[in-house]
């Protein structure tokens, strides 16, 4: 079933977040229903951060959650080590295990592998089920297998344009590496045909026009081909969503009814300005 490889991002839970964020930060009562929702449709993941403004607390007051938790830790300081990281999460998880805990800023603990035992004495302890990092790009990932640092769990950007892990897929799942892919909508921008009209965004009418070319000749809407592109992947465990109201997740179940749909190849693009929303 499709809709167990989705996952809840709960960035949106706890600031405004997205370029395409309209709805602000959802109310308890909105996350209620969401969060319901997500349990009829066998949703058991939802994904974190101690970056996340109140997300982590907001998450703590649903303390009868049966869902599973990733979160990240954030940059590490005598203050702040990754054991006094994951305690404080759990305290606010309300949690006594993270399902996952993810370095937030791989470029930290490539500076400083030995974050790596720290974090590996909490997964021995019992706190953690799988320990890893979030990714920005695949040279991240290749100086960490080079460092023979071999993650349990990692987080990716991967989308219809964005498919620069693709080729590491099956020695991720050689390595036994769980994937879990995020951005699959570019911060929404793979759904907004207004925002893609943009001048900003107008140097790539080519590939914006491919791509609707495409959702014509497959009868698809944006929701649906970027959404069953990504689950087509076996490799990919989890693919993190971030909603701000139910109609959102009601949109995204229904849409993956629509079954696998691989994107063309002719949408691939390397490049940074476009697929790095920070460079936007």
């Amino acid at each position: 079933m499709k809709s167990n490889k989705i996952a809840l991002g709960t960035v949106q839970w706890g600031m405004n977040y997205g370029i395409s964020n309209k709805k602000g930060i959802p109310s308890n009562n909105e996350l209620d229903k969401i969060i319901s929702l997500a349990r009829i449709n066998g949703i058991n993941l939802l994904d974190t951060a101690k970056g996340y403004g109140d997300a982590e607390e907001r998450i703590g007051k649903f303390s009868n959650l049966d869902f599973r938790i990733v979160t990240k830790i954030n940059s590490i300081s005598v203050d702040c080590s990754v054991e006094n990281q994951v305690e404080d999460s759990l305290q606010r998880l309300k949690n006594d295990i993270l399902y996952g805990c993810l370095f937030h800023d791989v470029n930290e603990l490539l500076k400083l592998p030995s974050l790596w035992e720290e974090i590996n004495f909490l997964k021995k302890k019992g706190k953690i089920e799988k320990i890893g990092v979030s990714l920005y790009n695949p040279y991240e990932l290749e100086q960490l297998l080079s460092l023979n640092i071999i993650p349990d769990l990692i987080q990716i950007p991967f989308n219809i344009i964005d498919r620069r892990f693709e080729k590491y897929f099956k020695k991720l799942s050689n390595l036994k590496i769980e994937i879990h892919a995020r951005s699959i909508f570019l911060q929404g921008l793979l759904l907004n045909f207004e925002m893609m009209d943009e001048i900003k965004f107008s140097k790539w009418d080519y590939l914006w026009d491919e791509y609707k070319n495409w959702l014509k000749i497959d009868g698809l809407s944006p929701l649906e081909a970027t959404i069953n592109h990504v689950a087509s992947y076996e490799e990919i465990s989890k693919i993190v969503v971030g909603v701000e109201c139910e109609l959102q997740l009601q949109q995204i179940m229904f849409s993956l009814k629509k079954g696998i749909s691989k994107a063309p190849n002719s949408l691939i693009s390397f490049d940074e300005k476009l697929i790095n929303p920070s460079l936007w």
